[in-house]
């Protein structure tokens, strides 16, 4: 264990079987600004009197960070770190601490550079690594940061990264180099879902239809059952990987990839498909008009859960084309239909965030790989 985890601080979290009211959480919130101003004050009138405990200073730092005075905290470790005979691990903690001052400040270059400077004193400590692991990443630089999560020995993030490395010399047009960067994404980490979703994205572009089918069948052996939608989903955004905004797919587009979504749809069947597979081949032979087929596989999802929401909608759609409806029973019937399509349909499994696009890190926990299809309703 490092010097640095000895004095690392845990958090802790506390449930509630009911949602707060605002009033409460307001109070709540005033309460605890109320407490920290006090252990501020507290802790303020001990270094007074005891200038030597250096713990007083690190925890009035700390305070004053949870309170957003970065400078204030800032200050406190500056005064420790030129202090005459400090202890080598005690000024790492000071150099470590003054790193996220500035990180949560947004002082990059004087984050990385305290945190550097503590790596210098307590080697290659795992938080520092995570920490400048964590800046490169935001500041985009992918390859730095799958360098320090390499050095972390984790692999699942440094491949998410060399994927991103990746996705980056595809747009620069160094193709052999991007290939190159994925292959050793997935040597380290096989089943890295967003390496193989850019490779087949790229055959798929390219109209490459038998590399495309051999690729997707090991990539649908290579990633956990309960990842594979992602998979497909992600095929069929017709966006980049990691973006924000997916494009619409326009008809031409989806006319020209019939061939890929019937490999697809031939590759899931193979590989004995879940209920979220059966739901996505469905789509799949929906956007090739093959609307029986959909039917049948949309059934066989009620079937190993009757309960799955998308797959009901899909069928109810397409049930209702065979309809003689009045033109103001369908207009209302599409205005729900067309709610409901806009239901969040992914969430995270460690602590419930919903989206409507794939992730690979959750936005609000930063859990890696957690997401999962939502499958009912009240997930």
């Amino acid at each position: 264990m490092s010097l640095l985890s000895l004095f690392r601080k845990k958090k802790t979290t506390a449930s509630e079987n009911r949602a707060p009211s605002h009033s409460s959480v307001a109070a709540k919130t005033k309460t605890g600004l109320a407490d920290t101003r006090a252990a501020i004050d507290e802790l303020s009138k001990a270094v007074k009197d005891t200038p030597e405990a250096v713990e007083i200073y690190l925890a009035l730092g700390n305070l004053y960070r949870s309170q957003g005075e970065i400078e204030r905290a800032a200050q406190i470790r500056n005064s420790l770190i030129v202090r005459p005979g400090l202890a080598p691990a005690t000024k790492a903690r000071a150099l470590y601490e003054l790193g996220r001052d500035f990180s949560r400040g947004g002082f990059l270059d004087r984050a990385v550079s305290a945190f550097e400077k503590a790596q210098e004193i307590e080697g290659e400590s795992p938080e520092i690594l995570t920490e400048l692991a964590i800046i490169a990443a935001g500041s985009r630089e992918f390859e730095k940061a799958a360098f320090y999560y390499s050095k972390l020995n984790q692999p699942l993030q440094e491949s998410h990264y060399l994927a991103r490395c990746a996705e980056a010399e595809f747009s620069y047009g160094d193709e052999n180099i991007a290939l190159d960067t994925l292959k050793k994404a997935l040597r380290i980490y096989p089943s890295s879902t967003e390496s193989w979703l850019l490779i087949l994205a790229r055959l798929k572009k390219n109209g490459s239809l038998d590399k495309f089918r051999k690729k997707f069948r090991e990539a649908l052996q290579s990633i956990p059952r309960h990842l594979r939608f992602v998979l497909v989903e992600g095929l069929l955004s017709e966006s980049t990987i990691f973006g924000d905004t997916p494009t619409s797919i326009s008809t031409a587009d989806t006319v020209k990839n019939y061939s890929f979504y019937e490999v697809m749809v031939q590759e899931i069947e193979a590989a004995d498909p879940d209920v979220s597979m059966h739901y996505y081949g469905a789509k799949l032979l929906q956007l090739c008009k093959k609307d029986e087929e959909a039917s049948l596989w949309l059934e066989k999802t009620l079937i190993l859960n009757q309960n799955f929401w998308l797959a009901r909608l899909e069928l109810f759609n397409l049930a209702q084309e065979q309809q003689q409806l009045t033109p103001s029973f369908k207009n209302q019937l599409d205005f729900f239909v067309n709610i409901a399509h806009n239901i969040k349909r992914f969430t995270c499994s460690s602590c419930g965030f919903k989206r409507d696009r794939i992730f690979f890190v959750c936005p609000r926990c930063r859990s890696w790989h957690s997401i999962t299809f939502r499958k009912e309703l009240n997930q």
